[in-house]
């Protein structure tokens, strides 16, 4: 049994862990194990690194059930490492774009604790998504991983909520399109509106989030107005922004909504208490990267009510995601 010194030791190193993904990632070690077992000197070869070097970090993520050292030196892909295939939907870019710049803003997570402000406009010298925006590679990865995170998400939501009494459906802040165009193929009889930023709006276009029929595509700011529509769906959006920001969008879509309209929050809510619950890390990581937050019911309830609009219910599905609906107060 761990001693409470060792469990808080493990607890430190879980920096290790996180960095050790990143590189196993970026040398496209799982790619390499995908057909079978190999040696780390041949990874290393193969890779132009240390093979001593590499053993060690492949060591370290073996116990995590990242790999499987099968005989000295030798490792097989796990079931878990597999996820991390290049030609697998999944995490491998969100591990990457996670340890990049949000980790070195992380390291100023104190600052964000004594100030209630994000760490990244310290370490980087302006907001994270400003940062992105003057950085197109990075933004593209960041891109890539929220489609990676979305993976099961879009279609549980589309499938959770009767969209039948309604015919315009605005996807704010809808990224490459992956929730509307599942919520669209699932709904024939209504339009869509895509609204992002240009780079999301092109994106979209493109064809990268899937088939989007019968829609509109708007370039703009969600903060200055939203295009017209019967319900809004706004997915892993509001908990990029504090109460204010978060609120003003909320207030966007009031103004331009119908009396019969809906508001659609798709986020997963904290639980109370002590459950662990992977929820609590990123909210952590939203207070130092974008000085956002995730919410309880409760919260989300105050947030609404100081928009014009009222908590109508809470609708749980096959994803670790909810629907949260609202209504005009």
């Amino acid at each position: 049994m761990i001693n409470p010194s060792q469990q808080v030791m493990r607890l430190g190193f879980g920096f290790a862990v996180s960095q050790a993904l990143r590189v196993i990632v970026e040398l496209g070690i799982p790619d390499l194990l995908s057909s079978a077992e190999q040696s780390v000197e041949d990874l290393a070869a193969a890779t132009k690194t240390d093979a001593e070097s590499l053993y060690r970090v492949m060591r370290l993520l073996a116990p995590e059930g990242v790999f499987s050292e099968i005989r000295p030196r030798h490792f097989a892909l796990t079931d878990v490492g597999a996820v991390l295939r290049s030609d697998r939907p999944g995490p491998r870019d969100f591990i990457r774009m996670i340890n990049s710049e949000a980790y070195l803003a992380f390291e100023q997570l104190i600052h964000s604790v004594r100030t209630g402000k994000p760490a990244f406009d310290k370490v980087f010298g302006s907001p994270r998504f400003d940062w992105l925006s003057a950085h197109p590679e990075q933004a593209a990865l960041f891109q890539r991983a929220m489609v990676a995170l979305g993976q099961g998400s879009n279609e549980a939501v589309a499938a959770a909520y009767d969209f039948g009494p309604y015919r315009r459906v605005v996807d704010v802040g809808g990224g490459h399109g992956q929730l509307l165009s599942a919520i669209l193929a699932r709904n024939p009889h209504l339009s869509g509106v895509l609204l992002d930023l240009p780079s999301g709006v092109a994106a979209a276009r493109a064809g990268a989030g899937g088939d989007l029929p019968r829609t509109d595509f708007v370039a703009g700011d969600f903060f200055d107005s939203v295009p017209v529509g019967d319900v809004y769906v706004i997915k892993r959006v509001i908990h990029d922004w504090d109460d204010e920001r978060a609120g003003l969008i909320l207030r966007r879509c009031r103004e331009a909504m119908p009396a019969h309209g809906r508001v659609l929050v798709a986020e997963t809510l904290v639980p109370a208490g002590d459950e662990p619950a992977q929820i609590k890390s990123i909210d952590v990581v939203m207070l130092a990267v974008t000085g956002g937050r995730e919410r309880t019911k409760a919260q989300f309830a105050s947030l609404f009510e100081g928009a014009g609009l009222k908590l109508e219910r809470v609708i749980d599905t096959r994803a670790p995601i909810s629907i949260i609906e609202a209504s005009p107060a």
